[in-house]
């Protein structure tokens, strides 16, 4: 007989229950480490639905960014067990910035809080097998809030001398226009919404389907843009007239005209982030704002040389030499702390030269009046939005108008050029020229602010879009009235100075009115308001916080 070892190890009966119990073993392993990685991925979700939450509510107030987002965790069961940070900080939804780098901690403007948590999840089963008897989850969820506000630094909206608005728009657009009074204020107290604009010229750009980003990175002409506002300005209660006057407008020119950048008019500011669908509601800007922007943009930095003849009352004759700098005076949608949350008006050189009556029969006196007004400014200091029915919107901006240097000086028409040397404001201008006399006069006066001033515009301001301004110190009634008075005369001939000095002050002095009508309506033309800087916003965008990454 074998050895019952050698029995054993050749019998085969039972090997099945054997395979079948080893199996099952594994299978039953198998199961339970996959009940276990079910429940860490559902605590996984559950986890990051509780940080998104919190990310929203604390970007909704990042004022109180840490206790908002730390309670609503401790609502949704993660309290004292779970490990909690919150950072506020700054994001900026910039299609050229990847994704990972979009939020920045700890930066300004601070309109975004990133809120992470970490917990331990247990399991039931796989510690049976040796694995650890909890998971630790780890989650973050990113939100940022939308208060935007839309705002412009102009002219405000005083009457404008037709005839003088008409020489300088028609001369940069290279035109005659013949708009009247009635036309321009039309303009002035009519506002249009600049979203509204770019769904217009879309059609003509070929891009109808195209997105509010695809249309303000093309180029458009003069032609295509002013249709663009008669279109707007048709579809907007009440503003039928302004309409008209666009039609006017449009119709004086004689071509399509030059291509200007379409975000240099109607752009969406720090908005662009949001990707805003199309028909969505922009900012109102005033409509004469936007006119004055095109023939600006469409003129470059070219000078402008216009001869508005005998047409203004007490003078002989009147030339104009303007250079204008590159403009923006409307922000679009944008948030404090941002590069697009200071606008400013343009740079302009002017130069009025008029020719009037010299007193005693002395036949005609010169007057060259020189004009240099530096860019006014407004900032966007901070957006309070209306997160529930009791609270109201308020927008604060910091605004100051821009250096006014005026001068009676022999200024050189040349020298008329935006970013040129600044003319020798030093040299006598010669008033009166004759064999036996000569006359030559200098002044020069500046008026400036040393600092901004803070606005502020509550919910009923911006609705009404109130103007609100500041002004410079110094500012007379009259500035070339205060720079003719303050005149030094050089007389060189038969008559005596103390008889013929008076008279031709006296004279110089009586058209001074006509001289600031030349002066202040060439420049509210362009947009600018002398020694003022008149702020209006144009409107909020206050939309709940947003998940963004």
């Amino acid at each position: 007989m074998r050895p019952p070892q050698r029995r054993l190890a050749s019998d085969r009966h039972g090997s099945v229950a054997i395979l079948v119990a080893l199996g099952a073993t594994f299978l039953m392993g198998a199961g339970a480490v996959g009940v276990d990685l079910g429940l860490v991925v559902y605590a996984k979700r559950r986890a990051q639905g509780a940080v998104d939450i919190a990310a929203m509510l604390a970007a909704a107030d990042t004022g109180r960014a840490d206790a908002l987002a730390r309670r609503s965790l401790a609502d949704n069961g993660y309290g004292s067990t779970a490990t909690v940070t919150v950072a506020p900080g700054s994001y900026a939804g910039n299609a050229k910035v990847a994704p990972a780098s979009r939020f920045q901690a700890g930066t300004t403007p601070t309109n975004a809080v990133r809120v992470g948590l970490r917990t331990d999840v247990p399991v039931h089963f796989a510690r049976l097998v040796g694995l650890p008897r909890s998971v630790p989850v780890q989650v973050t969820g990113t939100a940022a809030n939308a208060r935007f506000a839309a705002f412009s630094i102009g002219s405000g909206t005083a009457a404008l001398d037709a005839g003088i608005a008409n020489a300088v728009l028609g001369a940069m657009l290279g035109t005659r226009i013949s708009l009247s009074v009635m036309d321009y204020n039309a303009l002035l107290t009519t506002r249009i919404d600049t979203f509204g604009v770019l769904d217009a010229l879309a059609p003509s750009l070929g891009l109808q389907a195209a997105t509010y980003a695809d249309i303000v990175a093309a180029n458009a002409s003069v032609g295509q843009i002013t249709a663009a506002l008669r279109v707007t300005a048709q579809g907007t209660p009440g503003a039928g007239a302004a309409a008209a006057a666009v039609g006017n407008l449009l119709s004086a020119l004689p071509n399509a005209g030059a291509m200007i950048p379409v975000a240099r008019i109607a752009d969406l500011g720090d908005a662009s982030a949001l990707s805003p669908p199309r028909g969505t509601a922009g900012p109102q800007v005033g409509l004469m704002d936007l006119v004055s922007g095109i023939a600006a943009m469409a003129n470059g930095q070219n000078q402008v040389s216009i001869d508005l003849g005998a047409t203004v009352p007490g003078l002989l004759g009147t030339r104009l030499t303007l250079a204008v700098g590159e403009r923006r005076q409307s922000s679009s949608f944008v948030q404090p702390g941002t590069a697009n949350a200071t606008i400013s008006t343009a740079q302009t050189r002017l130069l009025i030269e008029t020719t009037l009556t010299a007193p005693l029969g002395l036949g005609t006196v010169s007057l060259p009046i020189y004009a240099e007004v530096a860019r006014a400014s407004a900032t966007l200091r901070s957006v309070a939005c209306p997160w529930t029915a009791a609270s109201m919107r308020q927008v604060t901006l910091d605004a100051q108008p821009g250096l006014l240097t005026l001068a009676i000086a022999n200024v050189p028409r040349s020298s008329i050029a935006v970013g040129a040397a600044s003319p020798d404001l030093g040299r006598g201008a010669p008033l009166i020229t004759l064999p036996l006399l000569t006359v030559q006069g200098t002044a020069r006066a500046t008026v400036a602010s040393p600092w901004a001033q803070t606005l502020t515009f509550s919910d009923d301001d911006i609705a009404r879009h109130v103007v609100r301004g500041v002004s410079t110190t110094g500012m007379a009634r009259s500035l070339t009235g205060s720079l003719i008075q303050g005149m030094s005369l050089s007389i060189d001939g038969l008559l005596p100075p103390p008889l013929l000095g008076p008279l031709l002050s006296a004279t110089l002095s009586g058209v001074a009115p006509a001289l600031d009508l030349v002066l202040d309506t060439t420049l509210r033309t362009l947009g600018i308001r002398v020694g003022y800087a008149d702020v209006t916003v144009d409107g909020t965008l206050c939309n709940q916080a947003v998940l963004v990454q």
